[in-house]
Parts: structure tokens; sequence; C-alpha cells
């Protein structure tokens, strides 16, 4: 099928590098490519100067992306791009020492921005113009605690084992909250003292969270779907392999990024490197035991009706060299599909 839209997607090209290779070294070059009319189009590659990044084969991937207005907001391991749309002009490149891993760049509705430096269990509030504000850890305490000032982690190749490894910054009621991969959960930002406001998902691996149309939607790694209502605080999770037309006999891929259109929604998956099917216990007890005998399915996007249960649509994007994604967005606004700050009433959702 072809999309009659025209989507951006998010993501990166993989070195010609042996499956062993660590994920901070994976990665050649940063890309988005759009997809329109059944035809798909690089409309942006970009490789990080060497003193924004380790000095032996870094990893330069575009991780999850915001479009506000006619910019778009794109973030490498270690910088954050400000970009032109429709052009993908490259307008700012914002690099600073604490950038170690970075998963998300978020637009606050003032224009401030909000930056999940996963590498330091942190989020980095930045003005329009990149000037550090100040650097919160997602743990409690300050960063400073169990990092130092003084190191350029820009040149660190990775800061792992991650305490919570923050994914993803949104915005309710105007504030910051982030999702915690570790914890499962995602929480404010600045939390208030009374713990019932921390969305609690559960035993799956959370990645993105997208607000629309007044609910709350999150993505796992192994391909669910959990869609909060905001003003009530009711849990709904889908899952992506149990709809018609989804792959049965073989995992989906890494499911990362989220496009909320209506009761249809556009997912992102990474094709899954063989050592990490061996590896990842999760894909077995799902009752994938055959998993080397067939081949990963490909990296694509995917539009499924939530509503119906069933897959609509996919585009592959493999073709144009993409081999990881971690964000979609629409090339113009699509009404009731804005992620601008909503209103809460209650989400203790445990």
């Amino acid at each position: 099928m072809k999309s009659s839209r025209a989507l951006w997607i998010v993501g990166g090209e993989q070195r010609d590098v042996t499956h062993f290779a660590r994920e901070w070294r994976l990665y050649r070059k940063a890309l988005v490519v759009k997809a329109e009319g059944g035809r798909l189009e690089r409309v942006l590659e970009y490789q990080s100067p060497a003193e924004h990044c380790p000095d032996e084969l870094p990893s330069i991937v575009f991780k999850a992306a915001s479009i506000k207005g006619n910019h778009a907001y794109l973030c490498t391991q270690t910088e954050i791009l400000i970009c032109h749309l429709p052009s993908f002009a490259i307008q700012k490149v914002i690099s600073l020492p604490c950038f170690n891993d970075v998963h998300h760049v978020a637009v606050a509705p003032d224009g401030r921005l909000f930056v999940a430096v996963t590498g330091l269990d942190a989020v980095a509030e930045l003005t329009p113009d990149g000037t550090l504000l100040r650097l919160t850890s997602v743990v409690g305490g300050s960063v400073w605690d169990r990092f130092s000032p003084t190191i350029d982690y820009r040149k660190v190749p990775t800061t792992k084992p991650h305490r919570a490894h923050p994914n993803f910054v949104f915005f309710l009621d105007g504030q910051p909250w982030v999702t915690r991969f570790e914890q499962r959960d995602a929480v404010p930002l600045d939390p208030t003292g009374n713990g019932t406001h921390v969305f609690r998902l559960g035993d799956e691996p959370v990645h993105d969270g997208y607000v629309a149309r007044g609910h709350i939607y999150f993505t796992t790694v192994d391909g669910f779907v959990l869609r909060f209502d905001l003003a009530s605080g009711e849990k709904q999770s889908f899952s992506l392999p149990s709809m018609a037309g989804s792959y049965r006999d073989r995992p989906l891929g890494w499911c990362r990024g989220i496009l909320p259109l209506g009761e249809s929604i556009w997912v992102g998956f990474s094709r899954v490197r063989f050592t990490a099917l061996r590896h990842n216990l999760d894909w077995v007890r799902r009752g994938f035991r055959q998993i080397e005998r067939l081949p990963p399915a490909p990296t694509r996007v995917a539009c499924y009706d939530l509503s119906a249960s069933k897959l609509l649509e996919q585009i592959e994007v493999e073709e144009q060299a993409m081999n990881t994604i971690f964000s979609i967005h629409v090339a113009e606004a699509a009404p009731g599909a804005e992620s601008g700050p909503c209103s809460i009433a209650e989400v203790n959702a445990g």
C-alpha cells in the first residue's frame, strides 16, 4: 500500500560491521527519510564533526526528533541540530560536554529545549539558543554525584550500565515529563512530592511517550502500545504482534517511534540483529523459538488501526540504507495529532 501522507522518518545507517558490534560503534550516518506516495527520499544525511564525538568509531545516528512550526529539532548522540522545514537545511548545531547518548530533544511551549541525556541519566534544559539552564538527574540527587563536571562526555563512547535510561520527554500542563526505560515508568521532571503523579507501565520496557487528543501513548520495544486517557487515567494495552496482518512467526523488530493519527497509529520497527535475538530471552518467552531459521523482519514504519486490531500499511526503508528508526513525524500539522501541552486530571495508573 502507499501512504497518502508525507512522513519524515528519523534514524540512521549501520556500519558494515559484525553482528557483535556494540551500539555505541554501530552507526556511521544519521538520516532523515521522506516517505510519500510510495516513494522514499533521503532528505538529510549527517555525520558529526570529530570534536563532537568519541575518537574511535563513533556511532552517528539521529534518535528521537521533534517538529515545531517550520523547524525540525534533531539529535545525534552528542548534538542537537535545528533544521528548517521542509528543506532540512541545518541552521544551528548545539553540542555540550554533558551530552552523551542523547535520545530525544523536545520543545517546550515557551521554546526552551529539553534533552534526554541518557548517558548521564538526566534531562538538560536549554534556552532556545542552546545555553544550558540546568541538568536534572532522573534518579534523584545531583548528576555530579556519579559523574564529573570536568569530563567531556561527548568523547566517552558509553557510560553503560544506566540506572534509568531516560528515553523521551513530553509535556503535560506545560510541564516536562520523561520516560525511564529501567523503571518502566514516566515521571515529571519536577516531582511535586505526591507520588501519585507517575505513569506506572508494568513490566513492559517503555520507550516513547506521545500526547494526542486527550491521550498519551507509549511504545514498548517489544511491540506493545499503551494508551492512557488523561482525564480518567484509564489504561489500554494493544499488542501489535497479535494484530491481523502482523508477522506471527518472528519478532516485529525493536519498536521505537510512534505517531498517532486518530484511531490509527504509525510505529517504527528496526531490524533485530541475530545476536540480539539469541541473547534476549523475552523473544523466546513470547514464542519465537525458530528465530535463527527465519530472517528478521525488515526496518520499516507500519500503520495500525487500533480499534479494528489490524495492520493497514507498511513502508520498508532499507532501500535507503536506513537500518534503525527512532521517530516518525507528519510533514504538516494533522488535526488532532499535535503533541503540544495537554491537561491532566489524574495519572495514578498503577
